[in-house]
């Protein structure tokens, strides 16, 4: 922690002993839109900090996720909950306010809050509480996607607004204490856009859920439970939405004309109609829709390899899900994904397009893998790593802030 960040004197280094029993911690997450990857986080941060609650706004389901802890929606705390209530649901806008007007009092006496997501850095704490945010990425729309819908005229009615939530979540930004970035990018676009430095602490994956049996078994599809199971390996498989982000149009391209599998499972998404019609005309090329977790490991369990094109992923577990099933990812070059395959060692890279996807397919049906292990590039993700490195940081950023004055 930094004097400019506090204002108080430079760090003392004999610092007092703190473990997180002594602590009591508090963990807010901003609005909850469904059960996806920030929030299955807020819940592991939860419990390995011994929290009884996650704080959030207007959430639509009683717990985090598959943890066990719940709720607890602070709109129910503050004066006019209707008309917050109706605010929320604008999204950004008025989220940052609606953190703001939380009195963290109300809530026992607190030592650390750790935040995650960017519209609870609002916050006004206690002086005497440190506040530590987890950080999946500064908002995207704000910083570096902010280019990406000039042409439309949504991109450019919405510019205005845009640039007034950028000041009002830069404003916010020395309200945190510490931050943690989910990546190495999301660390380098924390220095670029507010510069402050991150620890980085990957999000925890359960790795020991992964089969790494593949080629053992068929694979059969509960959407789709008429199809007979397929001989395994002999498909490619795309896991996630089928969003225009994900770069689901390039993927279905690469396999198209070609004599491979290529199976889509997810949910549906913002991807033009005529990508879907091209996916269901194509012989070799099949959507399972959206699939349970049991499910999706039977498919990295049983496919040829993954393939993923998100551009500039913050993250993006399917890589890392794909290497602890023992299998070679083939990742967009930008983004975390990117850094973290090895070409040849747990995946290739691909620049994105039809032709560069298929140029990794050769590679990778050419060349294979290395050593034949992917699962080795997985260990640093592991739930036991996340909890000792998150415990560890949470009492070290304590310890350090109670010495200072």
């Amino acid at each position: 922690m930094s004097e400019e960040t506090t204002g108080g004197p430079e760090r003392v280094p004999d610092r007092p002993s703190v473990e997180i029993a002594d602590l009591n911690v508090a963990i807010a997450h901003w609005r909850v839109r469904g059960v996806g990857g920030a929030v299955r986080v807020a819940g592991a941060i939860a419990e390995t900090l011994d929290a009884d609650r996650i704080y959030t706004v207007d959430p639509p389901t009683d717990t985090a996720g598959p943890s066990d802890i719940p709720f607890h929606d602070v709109l129910d705390d503050l004066s006019l909950t209707p008309l917050r209530r109706a605010q929320a649901r604008v999204d950004r806008v008025f989220e940052y306010g609606i953190w703001e007007d939380v009195d963290w009092r109300d809530y026992g006496d607190i030592d650390v809050l750790v935040t995650s997501g960017a519209t609870p850095r609002a916050v006004v704490t206690p002086d005497d509480v440190l506040h530590i945010n987890y950080c999946h990425s500064p908002p995207r729309w704000f910083y570096d996607l902010y280019h990406e819908r000039k042409g439309s005229l949504l991109g450019t009615v919405g510019r205005p607004l845009l640039r007034h939530l950028r000041t009002r979540d830069a404003a916010v930004d020395r309200r945190v204490d510490h931050y943690l970035a989910n990546s190495p990018v999301i660390a380098r676009r924390l220095w670029k856009y507010y510069d402050r430095e991150a620890e980085v602490l990957y999000p925890p994956v359960p790795l020991e859920r992964y089969r790494t049996d593949g080629g053992t078994t068929a694979t059969r599809v509960a959407a789709d439970p008429d199809r007979s199971p397929r001989p395994a390996g002999d498909y490619y498989l795309h896991l996630g939405r089928l969003d225009d982000e994900k770069g689901v149009e390039a993927v279905v391209e690469a396999f198209a004309d070609t004599d491979r599998r290529l199976l889509l499972a997810g949910p549906e998404g913002d991807v033009a109609g005529y990508v879907r019609e091209r996916v269901e005309r194509l012989p070799n090329v099949e959507y399972h829709g959206y699939v349970s977790e049991a499910q999706k490991r039977a498919l990295l369990s049983n496919c040829r390899a993954v393939v993923f094109n998100g551009h500039k992923e913050d993250f993006g577990i399917v890589p890392v899900e794909a290497n602890a099933s023992d299998k070679a990812c083939l990742v967009n070059e930008t983004g975390f994904p990117g850094m973290h395959v090895e070409e040849g060692e747990n995946g290739y890279t691909h620049d994105g397009t039809p032709a560069g996807i298929r140029t990794a397919i050769a590679r990778f049906e050419r060349d294979g893998l290395a050593d034949g292990d992917a699962r080795a590039a997985v260990e640093e993700f592991s739930r036991e790593t996340f909890e000792n490195r998150l415990r560890g940081l949470v009492a070290g950023h304590h310890a350090d802030f109670q010495a200072r004055f």
